[in-house]
């Protein structure tokens, strides 16, 4: 009889599992928004086109008796046995093993299940080369359909554990085999840590719940599955249930998490969503498709929900403008271009007062980079406000750019491929798309500006002295000469602050990085700082409080880092200006992770002699030399 049940694999090699599992810290920053972001891609992936129809998830969260879960007895004691180990791991493991106990302890826990439609499932069986080995088995590992899928790495994997009080997960999946006939597997999954058994046996970190011999999963419809784990109870829902269930035992349902969620998906598939590709439904309050997609980018009180997050709200409304700029026709410009190495490529391009100047990639609707750090798409000071989307339209261009993406999905790193002449064919194919995607913005959103104009109406009443350079200098002038006017962009206007003056005792540091684009100048995107121990005037009443080995970092184009020591402890008020010729303006900070934001500045406690770092999101773009002022309060 075939035995079912918790099995973490004997360990003979003396080896040792630790807590802090490389695959779950990968996420566990913002794990909530991590896990939109990956289920997503990976249901993506999965796609059955034969359906005709969009990718549907459907994401809830509901309350399950502690005695359904399978076989919870032998779960319980794994933890136990783990808790035993797990001071020597540390704080954190202990409080999270306390933590599971204590979960487990309850008549009812939270899960989080996650079920797609209108997809393949994972394929099996349970060996080496097959999408659902490659998700509960293989390390490393990603089998996905096609070389232009979304993922790639078989990292995403691990997201649902980081969002898990138990670091332990089902997946129920319903196939078609090489036949053409419908199977369905079920396992669960444990990451927990080694951990050795009342006989001293070591056991591994890693253990599996199904049939016991070989760890396999259970096949078909068994008693030992609970209706609420299962994708089909019965081989009559196998055809309408064609797709996989995922479930996150124990979910961390902190406050938030459907807003977190819906963001994160927003943010990073408007692409697909728009092209009709994918839907997603949250709980009963959140149905995110091409209908809805837009009001709910714009929608107030989600804008509110993750202000103040990394690079918040500002992606969130940026993302509002390039899904505008996917789906509107009225105002959109729309060029295509045959390249080497990336086939055919698309840019769309819209023109508007506001517009926050950022080119977004997208790759098979998914959000990549809007800060790509290229050779020509760093700075546009001197264009129109715009949006602009680029997206390869042919595989062979997506393979390349998905094989130099990193795990997160977030760039394109050409040194990633394996051999030197793969790395310069990408290299060539990045300057290739750079170099275009630049070029369209000069054809459309570059201020069309002539050097020189005649305007003959004022030629009564100004003349120029002939040609520069001709003449003796004692002949007459031409009083219908020509007048000639350059025209240039006006600089923003900026209200002096005298908070700082000219006088001050500053005690400066720059550093310059100029980038040679087109149209910057020469200190255009300097990260020069320098600070001022005094100042007169306005800001005199506040006593100055000295700090020295200032380092301002730019980390976006209006995010900064600053590090100071401070000469004294005690409550100040840190205020950023831009460096003038006469006059210094202050920069206002909207901001900071530490302290308090008041009139545009910083207020924070500091202690005498200790290294202060801070990082800051500024009102406005700015790329310039900074100074920065403490006075005491």
């Amino acid at each position: 009889m075939t035995k079912i049940g918790w099995t973490h694999p004997i360990d003979d090699s003396d080896q040792w599992d630790g807590f802090n599992d490389p695959g779950i810290e990968h996420f566990s920053g913002s794990p909530t928004r991590n896990l939109a972001r990956e289920v997503n891609q990976n249901s993506l992936d999965a796609f059955d086109d034969a359906s005709g129809k969009p990718v549907v998830i459907k994401i809830s969260k509901h309350l399950v008796h502690v005695s359904s879960i399978p076989d919870v007895e032998q779960l319980k004691k794994n933890i136990g046995f783990c808790r035993t180990f797990a001071d020597q791991e540390g704080p954190k493991a202990t409080q999270f093993f306390e933590t599971a106990t204590s979960e487990l302890a309850k008549t009812k826990i939270t899960v989080l299940e996650i079920s797609d439609f209108n997809t393949k499932g994972m394929k099996g069986p349970s060996r080496n080369g097959t999408a659902f080995y490659a998700f509960t088995k293989a390390k490393g590992q990603s089998k996905k359909p096609s070389e232009i899928s979304t993922g790639s790495f078989g990292i995403g994997k691990f997201a649902p554990y980081a969002v898990s009080k138990l670091r332990t997960v089902f997946v129920s999946t319903i196939f078609r085999d090489d036949a053409g006939d419908l199977q369905q597997l079920t396992q669960g999954k444990s990451i927990l840590m080694s951990h050795d058994d009342r006989k001293e046996r070591r056991h591994q970190g890693v253990g599996f719940w199904g049939v016991e011999a070989k760890c396999q999963p259970v096949s078909g419809i068994a008693p030992e599955i609970p209706t609420w784990l299962v994708r089909g109870n019965s081989v009559g829902e196998y055809k309408d249930n064609v797709g996989t269930k995922l479930i996150i035992l124990g979910f961390d349902d902190k406050k938030g998490w459907e807003k977190q969620l819906v963001a994160s998906v927003a943010e990073n598939f408007f692409g697909a969503i728009a092209a009709k590709r994918l839907e997603v439904h949250i709980s009963d309050s959140y149905a995110i498709t091409a209908d809805t997609i837009s009001s709910i980018l714009t929608d107030g009180e989600l804008v509110d929900s993750v202000a103040g997050q990394s690079n918040e709200p500002e992606q969130i409304e940026n993302s509002s403008h390039y899904l505008s700029c996917l789906s509107a026709s009225a105002g959109v410009i729309v060029e295509q271009s045959q390249m080497l190495h990336l086939g055919l490529c698309e840019l769309r391009l819209q023109l508007a007062e506001g517009l926050p100047r950022r080119v977004c990639v997208l790759r098979n609707g998914m959000f990549i980079s809007d800060s790509l750090n290229l050779q020509g798409l760093k700075s546009f000071s001197d264009f129109k406000d715009f949006v602009a989307v680029f997206q390869c339209r042919s595989d062979k261009g997506n393979e390349l750019l998905r094989a130099m993406e990193p795990p997160k999905h977030d760039a394109f790193e050409p040194d990633r491929l394996p051999t030197k002449e793969e790395q310069e064919k990408a290299k060539t194919a990045l300057r290739d798309m750079a170099r275009w995607i630049r070029e369209m913005l000069k054809r459309h959103a570059k201020d069309p500006v002539s050097d020189v104009t005649s305007l003959d109406e004022l030629k009564d009443y100004f003349a120029e002295e002939g040609e520069q350079g001709a003449g003796d200098g004692s002949e007459e002038i031409n009083p219908y000469g020509a007048v000639k006017l350059t025209a240039r962009p006006l600089p923003q206007r900026k209200t002096p602050t005298p908070a700082v003056s000219k006088d001050g005792d500053g005690d400066g540091n720059g550093e310059g990085d100029g980038d040679g684009e087109e149209g910057s100048h020469d200190n255009g995107n300097n990260t020069g700082n320098s600070v001022g121990k005094g100042g007169s005037g306005a800001g005199a009443q506040k006593p100055t409080v000295q700090i020295v080995n200032p380092r301002a970092v730019i980390i976006s184009a209006n995010q900064r880092r600053i590090a100071f020591t401070a000469g004294k402890s005690g409550p100040v008020e840190i205020s950023l200006f831009e460096v003038g010729a006469d006059q210094d303006f202050q920069i206002q900070v909207k901001y900071s992770n530490q302290g308090t934001i008041k009139d545009g500045r910083v207020r924070l406690n500091v202690k005498e002699s200790a290294r202060e770092v801070i990082e800051v999101k500024l009102a406005e773009e700015f790329n310039g030399a900074l100074k920065v002022v403490a006075h005491g309060l």
